[in-house]
């Protein structure tokens, strides 16, 4: 733990690196562009919150490369697995013949998912954590091979429901994760410029590998999503130049350090 003063909050971030793993450089069919895109854009910095948490787990590369969501088990031919033979788009993220082989992916899973994973592993059963949040930004409709695909999402997606062999777990209380979703849609009462509802709490189980794995201890865990339509928009990038307004996402990291502060406080 980093300071006596901050939460017992384990922060998780899976999807927010946009970089191309140095045994695959060269190898790639996207574009950094894409790659910009297709991770869970700006979700290092929206959910960076520094000391405040007491531990927070971050990855750099691409989702597409390597998916830390998805079991390392599930290798080709699974089509959403832990290393993409297509993007959320569904175009080709390796250029023809060069998709990589078993001992290139064992490797890459070594030097990856595992240490990944390990981390998380070992700072919950140091003992302390009371509150893990599984951090992500989403876009603002959901891609073709998403659960909802065409489909407008709401400013803030909040998960507690895993499924695994048929059975339904949840991974906290239904009273807590209703708390931080208040929470939530009275900090993000200011975003008038989107009809998209503030906060929604999912009544489907969750696809990802980290809920589930990681939720089913005895530390409370919520998977939340944010929207990047209210962050994001032709406005700040373009195919040969990217940029984020670096202040509105300094105020949203605020905005949502602040709910999550109050709703930890309150009921934690």
């Amino acid at each position: 733990m980093k300071k006596k003063n901050n939460l017992p909050i384990l922060i998780i971030i899976p999807h927010g690196g946009c970089k191309v793993p140095e045994e695959l450089s060269g190898y790639e069919a996207v574009t950094k562009f894409d790659l910009f895109m297709q991770s869970d854009t700006c979700a290092n910095d929206l959910f960076s919150f520094g000391d405040r948490a007491a531990a927070t787990i971050n990855a750099t590369v691409s989702r597409l490369f390597i998916d830390l969501d998805r079991p390392y088990t599930a290798l080709p031919p699974a089509p959403d697995g832990v290393i993409k033979k297509s993007s959320l788009d569904g175009n080709p993220v390796f250029r023809d013949g060069l998709f990589p082989d078993e001992i290139a992916i064992a490797n890459m899973l070594q030097r990856y998912w595992f240490p990944f994973h390990d981390a998380a592993k070992n700072i919950i059963g140091i003992g302390g954590i009371r509150l893990i949040l599984e951090c992500h930004t989403m876009m603002a409709v959901g891609p073709k091979i998403s659960r909802d695909p065409g489909k407008p999402r709401p400013i803030a997606l909040l998960e507690h429901l895993t499924q695994s062999k048929g059975v339904r777990q949840k991974t906290c209380d239904a009273g807590l994760i209703q708390s931080l979703g208040e929470h939530l849609k009275k900090a993000l009462s200011d975003e008038e410029d989107t009809i998209a509802e503030k906060c929604i709490v999912s009544d489907e189980p969750s696809g990802g590998y980290i809920l589930e794995n990681f939720g089913s201890g005895p530390v409370p865990m919520i998977r939340i999503s944010i929207s990047r339509s209210i962050f994001l928009n032709e406005t700040y990038f373009n195919s040969d130049y990217l940029r984020v307004d670096e202040l509105r996402i300094r105020h949203l990291r605020e905005t949502l350090w602040h709910a999550i502060e109050r709703f930890f406080k309150k009921n934690l």
